[in-house]
């Protein structure tokens, strides 16, 4: 009986050592997945931290490019005000100048030698003073609008300039 009953001890032994195992390594099991689950946590906490500064970074991009295209916006229409005042005043410069031109067509010569053939010259004068102020008046609108032309392109380089960070 002592042969049997060694048995039994030493099957009994056996399945206490596996269960004890058993034991032990599903403790160490749920051990790393608590020790996994704290990274992941802390992973979790880390990567919501950057992106609340990314987000907090991006915004205050957007508000200093938002700032500067305001500026630049305003920039460019008083500069588009100014080209429009100095286009008016050409404008008023011209038409006077042309009057005054239709007001010396009008006269007659004061040449000596043109005394005796001031109808020839008259027609002459007529289409000196039309040309005049057709070219007058298309010289100012090509003026205008390169004047326009010029605020526009500066108002978009400093405008790009100031969205890339320069």
């Amino acid at each position: 009986m002592t042969a049997g009953l060694k048995q039994y001890k030493l099957i009994a032994l056996a399945a206490a050592a596996l269960a004890l195992m058993a034991l032990s390594a599903a403790g160490s099991w749920q051990w790393q997945v608590n020790s996994y689950e704290r990274q992941i946590s802390e992973i979790r906490g880390e990567y919501a931290e950057a992106a609340r500064k990314a987000e907090a970074r991006a915004r205050s991009e957007e508000q200093r490019r938002q700032t500067a295209i305001e500026g630049i916006r305003r920039d460019a229409q008083e500069k588009i005000a100014a080209v429009a005042a100095d286009a008016a005043a050409a404008d008023d410069a011209a038409s006077r100048l042309r009057a005054r031109v239709a007001e010396l067509s009008r006269r007659p010569a004061s040449c000596a030698s043109a005394a005796g053939g001031g109808e020839a010259a008259d027609p002459a004068r007529d289409l000196l003073a039309v040309m005049l102020g057709r070219l007058d008046a298309a010289a100012g609108g090509v003026a205008e609008f390169a004047d326009r032309s010029r605020a526009a392109g500066l108002t978009c380089q400093v405008s790009y300039e100031a969205v890339k960070g320069n």
